[in-house]
């Protein structure tokens, strides 16, 4: 989808802030469907969650909203109990699996575009896990080359940066430096930016800013990226190195932007806010995703709290992806 200056409009990773009542929930995506979005951030959860339900998907998700599927939800629980799990794996049986989870996305990216009779599933976010512990960059290659060749329903394959392991500081996720990422994929047949049969890259501006420490590392990123001819997608996420009700600094809790609006007013230590965004929209240009991904607090914040949350940010990015322009 596109709004009025042919430049697509945000998708919304709406389940980071979604209620956990399902009456709530489904109050809460009824509201999202005026929010004049392009799509939904949508997760790919373990097997038998009620999101992965065609009921689910009817229910909240308009069938004119495309979807950047990602793929981390699954990519951490299964972690937590297979850590040789991922892409990146060493262990080619624990590759295996990971390749599995991704089989589900691009099943699921078959279905939607059998179902309405187009492209619904734009992207899909797979990750480098489990990191250089377990894995590294000639194995997240072969698995990038191996799901190069499924027929992807027209979505593209990105990789979604999140924060390396580091010798300085313990990391939240500790994948796949961004060098090795980037080499993988053009060895795996990654080319232009925004081609849907290429693979690419997408950067979380708060996982970025999390590695880094610093504000400046996402911005870095989206140049390394777009430098490299590979950037597919933006994710807008917070971080702070402040401990906040969102949890202790440098977290990846998705703390919304700072901002004026009153609605963003808890969460004042965001590293993110209107410059920021400016900066690295301005990087990225205009053929690059834009996903905002945010999450709520107090954990309970009634629907119309969550509403106006999300509101606040899609409007900041607005205005300053159109600034950027």
């Amino acid at each position: 989808m596109t709004d009025h200056d042919d430049v697509r409009l945000p998708l919304l990773g709406a389940y980071a802030m979604a209620p956990t009542d399902p009456a709530d929930e489904a109050v809460f995506y009824d509201g999202v469907a005026d929010l004049g979005i392009g799509g939904l951030e949508l997760p790919l959860p373990l097997p038998g969650a009620p999101s992965l339900e065609p009921a689910w998907l009817a229910r909240n998700v308009l069938p004119s909203w495309d979807l950047l599927v990602t793929c981390i939800p699954t990519v951490m629980g299964r972690l937590g109990t297979d850590p040789a799990y991922g892409l990146a794996a060493a262990d080619d049986d624990a590759r295996a699996r990971a390749l599995a989870d991704v089989a589900r996305a691009r099943d699921l990216a078959l279905r939607l575009a059998d179902e309405h009779g187009r492209r619904r599933v734009v992207g899909i976010q797979v990750h480098s896990a489990p990191g250089p512990r377990g894995g590294g960059r000639d194995a997240l290659t072969r698995s990038l080359e191996e799901i190069s060749g499924w027929d992807l329903a027209g979505a593209q394959l990105l990789v979604e940066h999140c924060d390396a392991a580091s010798d300085e500081h313990v990391a939240v996720k500790g994948f796949l430096a961004l060098e090795d990422e980037i080499a993988a994929v053009r060895t795996a047949g990654g080319s232009v930016s925004g081609s849907a049969d290429a693979t690419g890259l997408s950067v979380n501006w708060g996982r970025s800013a999390i590695e880094g420490r610093s504000a400046a590392t996402p911005v870095e990123h989206v140049r390394g990226a777009v430098d490299a001819g590979l950037l597919g997608a933006v994710v807008l996420s917070g971080a702070t190195g402040e401990t906040t009700a969102w949890g202790e600094a440098w977290g990846d809790a998705h703390i919304p932007p700072r901002g004026g609006d009153p609605a963003l007013a808890p969460s004042s230590a965001s590293l993110l806010g209107p410059d920021e965004v400016r900066e690295t929209l301005d990087a990225a240009g205009p053929a690059a995703l834009v996903a905002v991904k945010v999450s709520v607090r107090p954990r309970d914040a009634d629907v119309p709290t969550r509403l106006a949350v999300a509101r606040a940010a899609l409007t900041l990015v607005g205005d300053a992806r159109r600034a950027a322009r």
